[in-house]
C-alpha cells in the first residue's frame, strides 16, 4: 500500500525548501511586493481584515504553504478549494471607474502566484540555502501545482526562474505605489499590536524592514522608500536564518499547523526536510505535472 505523500512529496525541492526559516522574511517580503499591484491592493483593502487581525493574512497563507506541502493529497486539494471558495465570493470595487473586478480573475491570481513564488524562492537562496540553478528551475515548475489549485491553468504560470523573472519584468510597467498600496506598505512596517501582542512589535518591525528590503529594486523604487542596503540586508537575513535554525526543527515547523509531523509519522526519516536531503536530489526528481484531483484538471 503506498503511503500519501500529498503534492510533492520528499523527492520535491518545494518539500525541502518551504522548512527553510527565511521562508517567513519571504512570505512578509510578498505582502509588500504583491501591494504594488493596484487592483490586487485594492482587493486587500477592500476584503480583507488585516487592520483588525495584524497576524491573520500572514499565519492564512502560511498555513496554506504548510497544508499544500505536506499535508496528504486530499487536505492539500481542500485547502485550495477553500481559497477558491473565498475568492470567488470577493469583488473589488474600482472607485475611478466604477468597475467591479472579480478577485480571483486569472491576472490577479497570476501576480499574487508570481510574487509570492519570486519571493520565497529569492529569500531563502539570499538567505544562505545552496541551490542549483536547476533546483530553483525544479521549485518554480513544481509551483505550477499549487497555481493549479487556486484555479489558474499551470501551463500559463512561469515553469524556470527565468519565466518567472521575465514576468516580473515585464509587470513593473503595471505596478504602482498606490494609495492602498501605502495603507498596507504602512500597516506591514508598524502594525497598530495592543495588549501581549505589543513585546512582538520590535521583532515585526525588523522582519517587515528586512522583507521589504529584499523585493527589487524596481519595486522599491516605486514606493520610493530605500530599504537596508543590500549587504546589509543579506547578512542580516542569513543571521536571522541562522538563529531560527537553532531551534528545534518539530517545534519549529510544528507552526502555524502540524502537518509537517503527521507527514514524518507517515513517511520516517525519508520525510524529513534537510539540506543533505535536498543535495541529494537529482534533478526533476518531483513529478513534473500538476496531477491533482479530476475536480482540479
Amino acid at each position: 500500500m503506498s503511503v500519501d505523500s500529498g503534492l510533492f512529496g520528499p523527492t520535491s525541492v518545494t518539500w525541502h525548501l518551504h522548512a527553510d526559516p527565511a521562508m517567513w522574511i519571504g512570505g512578509i517580503s510578498a505582502l509588500h511586493l504583491q501591494a504594488l499591484h493596484p487592483l490586487a491592493a485594492m482587493g486587500i483593502v477592500q476584503n480583507s481584515s488585516f487592520e483588525e487581525d495584524p497576524f491573520g493574512r500572514l499565519v492564512s497563507t502560511g498555513s496554506f504553504i504548510v497544508q499544500t506541502t505536506w499535508g496528504t493529497r486530499a487536505e492539500a486539494e481542500q485547502a485550495g478549494a477553500r481559497v477558491r471558495a473565498v475568492h470567488a465570493r470577493m469583488r473589488i470595487h474600482e472607485p475611478g471607474t466604477g468597475k467591479i473586478h472579480r478577485l480571483d480573475s486569472p491576472g490577479l491570481l497570476l501576480w499574487v502566484h508570481c510574487a509570492l513564488t519570486r519571493s520565497n524562492l529569492h529569500a531563502v537562496r539570499r538567505g544562505g540555502l545552496k541551490l542549483t540553478p536547476w533546483q530553483a528551475d525544479d521549485y518554480v515548475h513544481e509551483q505550477r501545482r499549487i497555481a493549479a489549485l487556486v484555479g489558474l491553468d499551470p501551463t500559463d504560470t512561469p515553469g524556470t526562474a527565468a519565466d518567472l523573472d521575465d514576468y516580473l519584468t515585464g509587470m513593473y510597467g503595471a505596478l504602482a505605489a498606490s494609495e492602498e498600496a501605502m495603507v498596507i506598505h504602512r500597516f506591514l512596517s508598524r502594525p497598530p499590536l495592543h495588549g501581549p501582542h505589543r513585546a512582538l512589535r520590535p521583532a515585526w518591525t525588523a522582519a517587515s524592514r528586512l522583507g521589504y528590503s529584499i523585493i527589487p529594486p524596481e519595486a522599491q523604487a516605486l514606493y520610493q522608500r530605500p530599504g537596508i542596503p543590500a549587504p546589509m540586508a543579506t547578512a542580516a537575513l542569513r543571521a536571522a536564518r541562522s538563529a531560527a535554525l537553532l531551534i528545534p526543527q518539530q517545534r519549529r515547523l510544528n507552526f502555524p499547523a502540524p502537518h509537517l509531523s503527521r507527514a514524518i509519522a507517515r513517511l520516517g526519516r525519508a520525510g524529513v526536510p534537510s539540506g543533505r536531503q535536498l543535495r541529494s536530489l537529482s534533478r526533476s526528481a518531483a513529478p513534473a505535472s500538476p496531477a491533482l484531483g479530476a475536480d482540479q484538471k
